[in-house]
């Protein structure tokens, strides 16, 4: 069975970058827990063209081997000027915005990850994705309450186009569930 990404512990650049942790010369300590007990931690240095990562390791049933590894920060260039920063992976040097801790912090390719919607039947992905338009607007409901109101600053057409996402989306889930309990195959 493959794992997924969500059973992992991550260190995700766009997240360092809210938190204001990538200033260089900063150390900062990452902890992750599970069921509200520690599960891991590990100390990140900032430099202006990597992030160093302290942490111990062990496979199984082996010593605790102390880990301390330089990665990348690769950077590329966007369409109107200015560029977008990257984690280079370590063991392939592809570009990425998330490294998974497995034995190594690698990224998700190299541990052979997948996202948990990946094992989603296509009528529950429409399910979650319009889950996620309606959070996007402020909406913390489900998919049968009322549609969202235009958040303040939102451009109408923005709007208008999220909604008619989200109608489509309901449309797709609804033949799903009805094709699921009629006991057919999902035409999708």
């Amino acid at each position: 069975m493959v794992d997924k990404t969500n059973e992992y512990h991550r260190i995700d650049l766009a997240w360092l970058r809210r938190e204001n942790l990538l200033r260089p010369g900063r150390w900062s300590t990452l902890t992750w827990s599970r069921g509200g007990r520690p599960s891991g931690s590990i100390q990140v240095a900032v430099n202006t063209q990597s992030i160093r990562l302290v942490y111990r390791q062990r496979r199984h049933g082996e010593e605790w081997q102390d880990v301390n590894e330089t990665v990348p920060l690769v950077e590329t260039a966007t369409r109107f000027g200015g560029g977008r920063q990257w984690l280079q992976c370590l063991s392939c040097r592809r570009r990425c915005r998330i490294l998974y801790g497995g034995t190594l912090f690698r990224c998700r390719r190299c541990h052979g990850l997948k996202y948990e919607t990946q094992y989603e039947p296509p009528f529950a992905r429409a399910a979650t994705k319009a889950l996620k338009i309606r959070e996007r607007l402020g909406g913390d409901s489900g998919i049968d309450d009322p549609f969202p109101e235009k958040p303040k600053g939102m451009h109408w057409t923005t709007y208008e186009r999220l909604r008619d996402e989200d109608e489509r989306l309901q449309g797709a889930w609804a033949r799903g569930i009805m094709t699921r309990l009629a006991g057919t195959r999902n035409p999708e």
